[in-house]
């Protein structure tokens, strides 16, 4: 399956797909100030999912003012040893970020950007209720190689984007293309514990989550790819020997089968390439 080798498009029957823009907007009715955190990888373009994270604080009836706190997570445990929760309530109270106009009963997003490591997001509600913390990881990466990543799907506007094969520093089955889909749109591979030999090179074989591309075609909304496995719910397509597999190759080459899709379902799939420089 080398690079390029097997490049092309298929037609694909349409799959629908459905989801919920209101998560995380229910406030709960406990009768003392509650605010609950929420996490999510940040929409808008100009942001960087690898390293923000768009926070989102909703409050009950009973909350007056609200206050945050990004701290790296070594940091939040040490003051929780040293002092419980009453500590961290302090901590946040005098170092957090007060929430102009959130009142009871609403929400408010706010993105955190340039975070390195693991992070944990505390929040008060009226300078005396801690809420629940969640945690967000900011990765960083090591260049194996650079070169060309061959993108073949003829319904969208480039052919070939600058990029480079890199891996994560905190997880050493977490690759990524940068750049696959242009300038801020990289493509994640998830490593299996699946190897083989082709043509002399070894390779170990990925998984491609639901991620999305910078592409949006009219009503139908952002175009996103995932493999053909999370397509047909069916892991065996990508990990057997069916022709939709994924293949990172130990010099660097890659070929993935990316499935195509919209709000409307999948629109087309076939192999995309990474070829290194020589």
């Amino acid at each position: 399956m080398k690079a390029l080798k097997y490049m092309m498009i298929l037609a694909a029957a349409p799959m629908m797909w459905a989801c919920s823009a209101d998560e995380g907007t229910e406030p709960g009715s406990d009768p003392n100030p509650v605010v609950t955190v929420y996490a999510y990888a940040p929409t808008e373009a100009g942001f960087n999912p690898d390293n923000d994270v768009t926070v989102r604080l909703v409050t009950n009836s009973k909350v007056t003012s609200v206050k945050y706190l990004a701290l790296p997570t070594a940091d939040i445990t040490a003051t929780l040893n040293n002092g419980g929760e009453k500590a961290l309530v302090d901590k946040v109270e005098s170092e957090g970020v007060k929430v102009d106009d959130l009142e009871g009963n609403s929400f408010a997003d706010i993105t955190l950007t340039d975070l390195h490591g693991e992070y944990t997001i505390a929040a008060v509600a009226n300078g005396s209720s801690l809420g629940n913390r969640v945690s967000f990881l900011g990765l960083d990466w090591n260049t194996i190689k650079e070169g060309t990543f061959y993108l073949q799907n003829k319904n969208i506007p480039i052919e070939s984007t600058e990029a480079a094969l890199e891996v994560c520093t905190s997880n050493s089955k977490l690759y990524r293309i940068k750049n696959a889909f242009g300038e801020g749109y990289s493509l994640k591979l998830d490593l299996l514990n699946v190897t083989g030999v082709d043509d002399g090179v070894k390779y170990t074989l990925f998984r491609v989550k639901s991620q999305d591309t910078p592409w949006v075609m009219g009503a139908y909304g952002r175009v996103s790819v995932f493999d053909v496995g999370y397509w047909q719910e069916d892991e065996s397509f990508v990990t057997s020997d069916t022709g939709y597999a994924n293949f990172l190759y130990e010099d660097g080459y890659v070929d993935v089968c990316l499935a195509w899709y919209m709000s409307e379902g999948v629109f087309s799939y076939g192999y995309s390439a990474f070829i290194p420089n020589e």
